[in-house]
């Protein structure tokens, strides 16, 4: 077995490793999309994150054939700092080889990243693969994010209960509730400041998160269901079409994203979250949509509770792992 670097021309190998991977994936979550299985589908998606500015990563060789490969793309934000981004595409092994050789791929691959001032590693890896995960645990990663996909076809029908607040009414926003909309912008972002999940949430991105939840009655393809009391908004939900990126292999045909989803701190807890779930997926159905899917934060325990509770399946996770940057000059 040789570790050696990742290249644009082992693409195509590469493709054939990521379209069994697939295949065997979607044994186990049938939602996940079919073209992936294809080599061709395969390889598009490959290629689409490999072309990435800044993408490096490692590979396999064992007998001339490469068995196994990991990229991923360097990056800086204001929030994550410089990191690495290694998605669903960026890394697969040949069948039959054991998930510990993950842990070699990542050794050559960090190295890289890590002289290069990127401590901080995201990878998504599918939720059904229990010795692909262990292997990554056993790296020093951790559960961030669950991606979730439920199929309506399984719902049958729904019947939208009654609100329990007496004059609270159900519907979608229109252009007039584009201020009360940039009202409740900061709910999510507070909320996920707090234990245990202590994520930042910097003063200067405010304003435009702001005007991104104001402006989402501006597109005709989004639906925002809110719940509302006296002009008030108590509750909010916002439904996007699947997205359609040539490496989106966690999103099948005829699917819409829940994307956000908060409701007023004082008002939690009475189930009004559970209504506008119910009256958000009768209306993606009748739309057409076959799939909803979303993420949560591991750590948001009222989210990582509540949607498998309204019938998500964990599709994905994405694992982080947060490098001591001392390591730069530490080296004994």
């Amino acid at each position: 077995m040789h570790i050696l670097p990742f290249t644009a021309d082992m693409v195509e190998d590469a493709a054939k490793l990521l379209a069994s991977r697939h295949q065997k994936d979607r044994l186990a979550t049938a939602a996940l999309p079919c073209r992936f299985e294809r080599e061709q589908d395969a390889r598009i998606a490959i290629e689409t994150e490999w072309k990435k500015q800044g993408t490096s990563g490692a590979a396999a060789i064992k007998n001339g054939k490469l068995v196994g490969y990991l990229f991923g793309e360097k990056t800086a934000s204001t929030i994550r700092g410089r990191h690495v981004w290694a998605s669903l595409a960026s890394h697969s092994l040949a069948s039959g080889q054991s998930a510990e050789l993950y842990q070699d791929l990542y050794a050559a691959a960090a190295q890289t990243w890590v002289d290069e001032g990127y401590f901080t590693h995201f990878t998504l890896i599918p939720a059904q693969d229990a010795s692909a995960l262990h292997a990554w645990f056993c790296l020093g990663f951790g559960h961030e994010q669950a991606h979730g996909t439920l199929s309506l076809e399984t719902l049958g029908e729904q019947t939208t209960t009654q609100l329990p607040l007496p004059g609270a009414q159900l519907r979608l926003a229109t252009m007039d509730d584009r201020q009360a909309l940039g009202d409740v912008s900061p709910w999510i972002r507070t909320h996920q400041t707090m234990a245990p999940v202590f994520g930042v949430a910097l003063p200067e991105e405010g304003p435009k998160i702001r005007e991104g939840y104001s402006r989402l009655v501006e597109d005709p393809e989004v639906s925002v269901w809110i719940v509302e009391q006296a002009g008030q908004i108590l509750s909010f939900q916002a439904y996007f079409p699947g997205e359609e990126d040539p490496a989106a292999l966690l999103v099948p045909e005829k699917s819409v994203e829940l994307g956000v989803a908060g409701t007023r701190p004082d008002a939690r807890g009475m189930g009004l979250n559970h209504v506008l779930t119910q009256r958000g997926f009768q209306h993606a159905r009748e739309k057409g949509a076959q799939y909803v899917l979303t993420d949560w934060r591991m750590t948001n325990l009222q989210s990582s509770r509540h949607w498998p509770r309204q019938g998500f399946v964990p599709t994905a996770y994405r694992l982080t792992r947060a490098i001591d940057p001392r390591i730069a000059w530490a080296r004994g």
